[in-house]
């Protein structure tokens, strides 16, 4: 079997403009072998509120959304317009268009060229290298989007997220002690970075 090409293949955007109703860039679809990365549907939102609320995805990550409307909320305040600080993308099969998962940049600052990714998946969907697929489509499209430096923070103990990273040529930079504050425990936070110099080094 070839090897498989990480790189997203963009295909037709939510609309025929490529603007939202409010004025907005709409967001671009990005396919792979496994997975479509496009924008967060008010039909997704049960499903994703459903999985964040599991355990296994709670003690792995600070946010704490309590309702469908907490998700709609942040998924309005994402844009690609001029001066967004954050963009999400819905994870979806490739066979059925069903979410999986979210992936997307935050704490984007243009003017450094810096953001930091994040990304969720639903439990039952572990193990199989879709939040690997996603993370790379959207590594990938973040270079042309003029981005040099993409982190990553990810709480210490969460092995799992910290492979996914590993498996995207990211480095690990440090540990942020006590970082972040979750449930009434200071956590500690592994910082994580990746490059464009990355992907020439592992070649």
């Amino acid at each position: 079997m070839p090897p498989r090409d990480p790189r997203p293949r963009r295909v037709a955007g939510p609309s025929a403009s490529g603007v939202r109703a409010d004025g907005a860039a709409a967001l671009p679809v990005l396919s792979t072998r496994d997975v479509v990365l496009r924008a967060v549907r008010p039909g997704d939102l049960p499903r994703w509120l459903a999985y964040l609320q599991q355990e296994p995805v709670r003690q792995h990550i600070s946010w704490r959304p309590g309702s469908v409307d907490d998700l709609a909320e942040f998924v309005e305040s994402t844009t690609l317009a001029s001066g967004a600080r954050q963009i999400r993308f819905a994870i979806a099969r490739a066979a059925d268009d069903a979410l999986v998962g979210t992936v997307g940049l935050h704490s984007i600052v243009r003017e450094h060229r810096v953001a930091e990714i994040a990304y969720d998946l639903d439990p039952a969907c572990w193990g199989r290298g879709l939040a690997t697929a996603a993370c790379q489509a959207v590594l990938a499209w973040a270079r042309t989007q003029g981005l040099h430096r993409i982190q990553a923070s990810v709480l210490d103990g969460n092995l799992a997220s910290a492979r996914v990273l590993q498996r995207c040529q990211f480095s690990q930079e440090g540990l942020m002690r006590g970082c972040r504050w979750v449930d009434g425990v200071p956590r500690d936070v592994r910082l994580f970075s990746h490059l464009p110099t990355d992907d020439s080094a592992a070649r």
